[in-house]
C-alpha cells in the first residue's frame, strides 16, 4: 500500500504511529511537511524516510490514499488534486471552514470512485458505540431533548507550544472552537440524524490572545422532530466531554472521560453503568483499521463526504446565526 501523509504534527504522527502497528511499512508512507523538525522526528521515530515538502509535487504521483491532517484551511487543494488521480481521502475533521471548492470535490471524488472518510474520531469509540446502540434501541422511549458539551482550555491542548501560535487561535485557518470541536455536532447527527435549524451564539468571550471565536452555544431542530442544545468552548478549566439523553422512559448519560455509558431506567429508579478501557488510542486504531479497508475494498466509510458536508452546514448555519440573531435553516 502506497500511502501519504499532508502534515506531521501531532495527529498526523499519531496516523502513521498506528498505521505501522497495523501492519503498513514505514518505507511505503510518504510524508508531506514544510518543517524540517517535524520530518526528522518522523524519521527516528517510525522509520519513515521519504518526505516532500509540498504536495504539488506529487501531482503526478499515484496513492492509494492520503491522510490530510494539515489546518482546516488548506484541506480543499490537496483534496481535489489526490481525488483526481484516483486517490482516496482521510480527511481530518472538519472538512473545511467554507464551502469553496466542496462542490468541486464531490464530482472529482464520484467521477474518480474515491472512499472518503471523514476523521471524526469519536465514532469510533467503544463508548459512542454503545450510545448509539441505546438510542437506537428506543432503550428511553421517545426522546425529549438531549444536551452536549466540548469543553477544554486552549492551551492545555498542545502544552509543548505556545497557543497563541496554533492553528486553532486563527479563525482565518480554520481555527475556533464552533469548527474544531465540531465533533460533538457530528455525535449528535450520528445518534439523532439531520439537522433542520439552528439558534446559535458564537464568540469569543474569555481573555485568551486569540483571533478566533472561543464559545458557541447551539439550539439544533432535527428533521425527527428532537430538539437539543450543543456546547462547544476553549475556555473550560475542567476538561468536558459528554453527552446528556432526556427520554420518556429514562436519561441516558454518556461521559467520555470517565469511559463510561449510563442508563437510568424510570422504573425501576436505578441506573446500569457500562464502563470501558482506558486507552485513547483505542478509538484511533478503530477508525485507522476502517479505512485501510475501506482502502482495500472490504468496508465502505462510516463517515463519506456527505456526512462531512452536513456538518459543515450546520456550522455554517450557526455562524450565520449568530450574525442574524434568528433561527436559521441548515
Amino acid at each position: 500500500m502506497k500511502v501519504a501523509v499532508l502534515g506531521l504534527g501531532s495527529i498526523g504522527k499519531r496516523h502513521i504511529m498506528n498505521m505501522i502497528s497495523l501492519g503498513v511499512p514505514a518505507e511505503d508512507i510518504t510524508g508531506i511537511e514544510t518543517r524540517k523538525d517535524r520530518c526528522e522526528e518522523t524519521r527516528k521515530r517510525f522509520g519513515v524516510t521519504t518526505f516532500v515538502d509540498d504536495y504539488k509535487k506529487l501531482h503526478k504521483e499515484k496513492f492509494d490514499c492520503v491522510f490530510i491532517c494539515t489546518p482546516t484551511s488548506l484541506h480543499i487543494g490537496p483534496a481535489l488534486q489526490f481525488a483526481g488521480n484516483g486517490t482516496h481521502l482521510f480527511i481530518e475533521k472538519p472538512l473545511s471552514h467554507n464551502m469553496e471548492g466542496v462542490e468541486e470535490l464531490v464530482q472529482v471524488v464520484k467521477r474518480n470512485n474515491v472512499h472518503v472518510l471523514m476523521a471524526y474520531i469519536f465514532r469510533f469509540a467503544p463508548s459512542v458505540r454503545k450510545l448509539k446502540e441505546l438510542v437506537d434501541a428506543k432503550a428511553v422511549g421517545r426522546i425529549l431533548y438531549f444536551r452536549g458539551e466540548f469543553s477544554e482550555y486552549l492551551p492545555d491542548w498542545h502544552p509543548w507550544e505556545d497557543y497563541r501560535h496554533f492553528y486553532m487561535a486563527k479563525k482565518s485557518m480554520g481555527g475556533g472552537s464552533i469548527l474544531d470541536q465540531s465533533h460533538i455536532i457530528d455525535m449528535a447527527h450520528y445518534l439523532f440524524g439531520e439537522v433542520s435549524e439552528v439558534f446559535c451564539y458564537n464568540d469569543k468571550v474569555s481573555d485568551l490572545e486569540v483571533q478566533a471565536d472561543d464559545l458557541a452555544e447551539i439550539t439544533a431542530t432535527f428533521k425527527s422532530g428532537i430538539h437539543g442544545t450543543i456546547h462547544t468552548d476553549m475556555i473550560g478549566r475542567h476538561h468536558k466531554k459528554c453527552l446528556e439523553i432526556k427520554g420518556a422512559t429514562g436519561n441516558i448519560e454518556w461521559d467520555f472521560y470517565d469511559y463510561s455509558v449510563k442508563l437510568y431506567h424510570a422504573d425501576e429508579k436505578r441506573w446500569e453503568t457500562w464502563t470501558f478501557k482506558k486507552d485513547a488510542n483505542e478509538m484511533y486504531i478503530n477508525e485507522m483499521q476502517h479505512f485501510l479497508d475501506c482502502v482495500k475494498g472490504k468496508a465502505t466509510p462510516l463517515i463519506p463526504l456527505e456526512e462531512g458536508i452536513h456538518t459543515m452546514k450546520i456550522i455554517l448555519s450557526s455562524e450565520r446565526s449568530t450574525q442574524t440573531k434568528k433561527v436559521e435553516k441548515v
